[in-house]
């Protein structure tokens, strides 16, 4: 499978904002309490971006002596985390975990994945990576889009461009083929559901968060949006929007989310 994906810092940025300023759930803070980190732990994280989750574990858990090295391809988002970092337990390198991740055997407690393990090409070769960088009884947790997420993002603009939006990687993909796939390769896993509401009184910032992940270097929307005018699209997604506050005073978009976890081995 050839997964073509470039997410720019600009359009990241934008969403992670959004859900801050309207979500009415906190998505570290579920994490966290997901991840159930213990002290001295040395952290993989897969797919970092531009270190956010990095730093909102460290900002946590900063006296309990953990280490954390946060991998990604995009060299400008590395870039980005190391001019943000200030801390000695994070560290951050360019790589991707399409091919042989570069670190030793039994390196890591926990390899998380925040909304990226879905982009891998072959997700069993990724798999059989990441066990081996584990440790023995070490832990994986991977956050993924569920098959509704966002279905009132999806409605709109289904509507706006008179089209089915088709299968995202993300959502068609990570409950399902990568769920199996880590079943069959690590022991007791699981999905647990977030949800995270969006609630908006105006429709500038969903606007914002339509353009932001409509936008076409992310590659997501590809396919839907072959042969169409995105402009025109947003034109018209603005003014369902404008209906809609009109008729509700509000707009939401619910963010459904899960999380893989599973381990290594179990003595």
């Amino acid at each position: 499978m050839s997964i073509g994906f470039k997410e720019s810092q600009s359009s990241l940025s934008s969403r992670i904002k959004i859900h801050d300023l309207y979500g009415s759930a906190n998505l570290d803070h579920w994490v966290l309490k997901k991840l159930e980190i213990k002290p001295n732990e040395k952290i993989l994280d897969l797919g970092c971006g531009d270190g956010k989750q990095c730093f909102a574990i460290n900002n946590n858990l900063s006296k309990s002596g953990i280490k954390i090295i946060g991998l990604d391809e995009h060299e400008d988002l590395i870039k980005i985390a190391k001019n943000k970092n200030s801390q000695n337990d994070i560290k951050f390198e360019i790589g991707d975990f399409d091919g042989e991740l570069p670190f030793s055997d039994n390196s890591f407690d926990l390899v998380i994945s925040c909304f990226a393990i879905y982009y891998a090409e072959n997700i069993v070769r990724t798999l059989s990576e990441i066990k081996r960088v584990l440790k023995k009884n070490g832990r994986i947790f991977f956050i993924g889009p569920m098959p509704n997420n966002k279905i009132e993002f999806n409605e709109v603009v289904e509507e706006a461009a008179n089209s089915k939006i088709p299968k995202l990687i993300g959502s068609s993909r990570f409950s399902s083929e990568i769920f199996l796939a880590v079943s069959k390769n690590f022991q007791k896993a699981k999905i647990d559901q977030f949800t995270n509401v969006l609630n908006f009184k105006n429709i500038e910032p969903f606007m914002e968060y339509t353009a932001s992940a409509l936008e076409k270097n992310r590659n997501v929307y590809d396919e839907f949006l072959k042969n169409k005018d995105l402009n025109v699209i947003l034109k018209k997604i603005e003014s369902i929007l404008k209906e809609k506050i009109k008729a509700n005073g509000n707009l939401k978009i619910t963010k459904l989310v899960g999380g893989i976890s599973a381990y290594n081995s179990i003595d």
